[in-house]
């Protein structure tokens, strides 16, 4: 689904929500308080109508106030002309909070709730206001996104919304601190350009029954239950990944090990110069280096397929998309796999792939950035040996897909949003996993009996929540040391780069990962002189 005006940020809702959402839990017309006798559409339409109509108004509102540059600020024009109107017509009652609430010693100026009593907080600041961007007036003050984000994190209150009339932001206490998880919507985008589409999906996440009713019941409402079962969701990737892995590399070291053009590789094994640790290390490596170009090609990191029509750019995104790209070979995996094995020039195509990324001037000729790190170097064996396209493209296709546990339904993984903790988990089911030859048939055989590596090593893979608490123990205390003695913001910025870290039992990456993500996102708020920098600026 190509959204236009929908972002989730950090893992707060399944990337296939918006697919699936009017067929989840909570989505019929009596959950919405409509009559049943109504149909949920209609009064979607009826709705977005209204929205209209308010919308229209404020622009001509602005257009005046920009003209006579005096009368109501811009914050009260936004609030009650836009913004206020708009949640009453999704079923919200907000409430002006006259003081602001103390915490812990801090105060909060929130500025409604969604109704009279301790509901969820909403804070509406004016049009021009960033809402990752502190506001020019108060010194030390925060951003109105961090505002509702510290709120959140330091009461009971579990959901709320933040909004200058342009984007609005559904937040939620946050586990993780070394990014923002969010959804936003980006109002603006969805009037200007009349996107009925999307504000159906806008509606039925946003409207007033999707949130706790107050503090009592943040456990059980809808928006929760959604974040719950991106959680679910995400162990179920995980449980699922884990298993394909393991199959795919058991297909690719017999199909490897079977050809008939592989004798080098044969011979080795039978002489004892490749054992089977050797070659469980290279197919881990051809693994990893499939799950990376998938996670790249999904995200548009290699090449940019949006790059204007007719441009060099343009061209050599199609050129590598058609002949060279991971995500040809995955459709060709979704086809019929049976065909003659002879043929094995799927993965003679990859290993073309392999060596131009670690040459800089033959990525360069592809318009890819070079990869010439440890991951893309010539494996001894399997980038000199041959697979037939049956064997490689059964392997490919477990990794491609995943069955839910309970479920009887293929889903295809979605590798743009899978993050390191998916990645991790396979590596952490990995370790347990010990590699062996054997003999079938008269042929070499490849398999895995249960190991210890894991324990004799001392490796384990660390969980989210310890990793969070790492970061903000031991990291965030230097880089404050660091900033303390800062003047400038290129000071700050070469401050926080002169860090080194150092994690001597790196198993996933986890911690590494997660610390880069909270010094790229220092740097970020430094250069873009905001709070919540926006994630391109955090990339």
């Amino acid at each position: 689904m190509m959204l236009r005006a929908i972002r989730i940020e950090g893992g707060l809702f399944s990337p296939d929500i918006l697919e699936r959402l009017p067929e989840i839990q909570g989505q019929k017309p009596t959950d919405f308080g409509v009559p049943r006798s109504r149909a949920l559409t209609d009064e979607i339409s009826s709705v977005w109508r209204d929205a209209q109509v308010y919308w229209n108004g404020f622009q001509r509102r602005l257009e005046r106030l920009r003209a006579t540059k005096r009368g109501e600020s811009l914050t009260t024009i936004t609030r009650e002309h836009w913004v206020i109107p708009l949640l009453e017509a999704l079923g919200y009652e907000p409430t002006y909070q006259q003081r602001a609430e103390e915490v812990d010693g801090r105060t909060y100026a929130i500025s409604h709730r969604a109704g009279p009593g301790n509901e969820p907080p909403i804070h509406i600041v004016a049009f021009d206001q960033e809402l990752g961007e502190r506001p020019v007036r108060g010194r030390g003050s925060l951003s109105p996104h961090t505002l509702l984000q510290e709120y959140l994190n330091q009461t009971d209150h579990l959901w709320g919304i933040v909004t200058n009339g342009r984007s609005l932001r559904l937040l939620r206490d946050s586990t993780y601190f070394t990014r923002p998880s969010y959804i936003e919507f980006d109002l603006e985008s969805i009037f200007r350009g009349e996107q009925f589409s999307e504000f159906v999906l806008f509606y039925r996440l946003v409207h007033r029954s999707r949130l706790p009713k107050g503090v009592e019941d943040v456990s059980t409402c809808l928006l929760e239950r959604y974040h719950q079962d991106a959680i679910d969701q995400g162990s179920r990737i995980r449980d699922g990944l884990r298993d394909a892995v393991e199959q795919a590399l058991i297909v690719l070291a017999n199909g490897f090990l079977h050809h008939k053009a592989n004798g080098e590789l044969r011979g080795a094994v039978e002489e004892g110069s490749l054992t089977p640790r050797d070659l469980y290390r290279e197919l881990l490596r051809l693994i990893y280096r499939l799950l990376f170009l998938m996670v790249a090609e999904e995200r548009h990191l290699l090449v940019n397929p949006s790059s204007q029509a007719g441009s060099s750019q343009a061209y050599l995104a199609t050129f590598y998309e058609e002949h060279f790209s991971v995500s040809r070979l995955r459709r060709l995996a979704d086809a019929d796999l049976t065909g003659p094995e002879r043929f094995d020039d799927l993965y003679l195509s990859l290993r073309t792939l392999f060596a131009t990324l670690r040459n800089p001037d033959l990525a360069a000729r592809l318009g890819l950035p070079p990869l010439n790190g440890e991951l893309f170097e010539e494996l001894r064996y399997l980038d000199n040996s041959r697979i037939s396209n049956a064997d490689f493209l059964k392997a490919l296709r477990h990794i491609s897909y995943f069955t839910p546990q309970d479920e009887k339904v293929e889903r295809r993984i979605n590798y743009a949003a899978l993050d390191v903790e998916e990645l991790g988990s396979v590596y952490e089911s990995l370790l347990d996993l010990e590699p062996r030859f054997g003999e079938e048939g008269g042929r070499l055989k490849f398999y895995f009996a249960e190991g210890t590596e894991r324990k004799s090593t001392g490796s384990y893979y660390t969980p989210p929540q310890l990793v969070r608490e790492l970061i903000e123990s031991a990291l965030v205390p230097v880089m404050e040391e660091r900033l303390a003695g800062a003047k400038t913001d290129r000071d700050k910025v070469n401050a926080l780069l002169s860090i080194r870290i150092c994690d001597p039992a790196c198993g996933s990456g986890h911690f590494l990962l997660a610390a880069a993500r909270r010094l790229g996102r220092g740097i970020a708020s430094i250069e873009t002189h905001s709070d919540e920098p926006p994630p391109e600026a955090v990339r």
